[in-house]
């Protein structure tokens, strides 16, 4: 742990971190967390760091530049960069700003930077809850320091990314959509009554699930269908044809490449191995 009081710049309370192999190729790993209280403003200048920068300010304000844009940060306020580009940060000096932070990278911390970007137009965000992103920067910070192993620290970080990633507005629509397609699988204009059902166009709606759930719209709506066919192999007895036709699929060569593509083999084969009831 390193604590920079001698600069009398900061008061800060940081951990850095190195993460081995496994996490490297794998996981999301920390590579240095802290809290930090800025007593007199300084600039803070970094580029070409192989990092991912999440902070949250949590009392006060200041404002950064990033990808030659400048933004002012106030309390509650978070901010989410590649740390690839360059930036730079500063306290106000009528309000000194505390801050919570990480950085981190790992398997997919490029990918999850590329949702987030592409969910919010700028990198400065006001969270849906920033308290629990509060307190999931305190988290990291105590679990790092208590070398806690690092799939749980993986676990809390793409906890904080999804959070992050999350934007007002659109998480009771997708959660109605997902219903109504759960309970409409076997329509076969899905999706133009999903755009009738929420006024949203079909397009827009493979944009939203493709960012919120890394699957866009039509690929969730044939999963869903594979998964309803997989059910009705394993606790019905309907016939092949009907579990076609049930499960929203339709079509029996799209079926049995389905079940070729992703189980390895016939449907048929499928029943046997997991039906219960061909077994009893």
């Amino acid at each position: 742990m390193m604590t920079d009081q001698g600069n009398h710049k900061t008061r800060s309370d940081r951990v850095l971190h190195t993460a081995g192999n496994f996490a490297k190729k794998y996981l999301l790993y920390v590579q240095e967390a802290g809290t930090l209280e800025s007593l007199i403003p300084h600039v803070c200048r970094r580029k070409n760091l192989d990092s991912y920068l999440i902070f949250e300010v949590l009392d006060g304000k200041g404002s950064i530049t990033y990808e030659g844009k400048s933004y002012e940060l106030h309390q509650g306020e978070c901010i989410w960069i590649d740390c690839q580009q360059e930036f730079t940060h500063i306290s106000s000096s009528e309000m000194p700003w505390q801050l919570a932070w990480i950085h981190f990278n790992g398997n997919c911390a490029r990918e999850f930077y590329g949702m987030f970007r592409k969910r919010h137009e700028q990198p400065v965000f006001l969270p849906d809850d920033g308290a629990k992103i509060r307190r999931m920067l305190e988290q990291v910070l105590r679990d790092v320091k208590e070398h806690v192993p690092e799939l749980e620290i993986h676990s809390l970080l793409t906890q904080l990314a999804v959070l992050c990633i999350g934007k007002t507005g659109e998480k009771d629509l997708l959660k109605g959509a997902r219903e109504y397609i759960n309970a409409n699988l076997k329509e076969d204009r899905l999706v133009q009554m999903l755009e009738q059902r929420f006024g949203v166009s079909g397009q827009e709606l493979e944009e939203m699930f493709l960012s919120r759930f890394g699957i866009g719209l039509r690929d969730y709506i044939l999963s869903r269908r594979f998964n309803a066919a997989k059910e009705q192999l394993r606790f019905t007895i309907l016939p092949v044809t009907e579990v076609i036709r049930e499960s929203g699929i339709g079509n029996e060569d799209l079926f049995y490449r389905l079940f070729q593509e992703y189980e390895n083999m016939r449907p048929q084969e499928y029943r046997e191995k997991w039906a219960q009831w061909m077994k009893d």
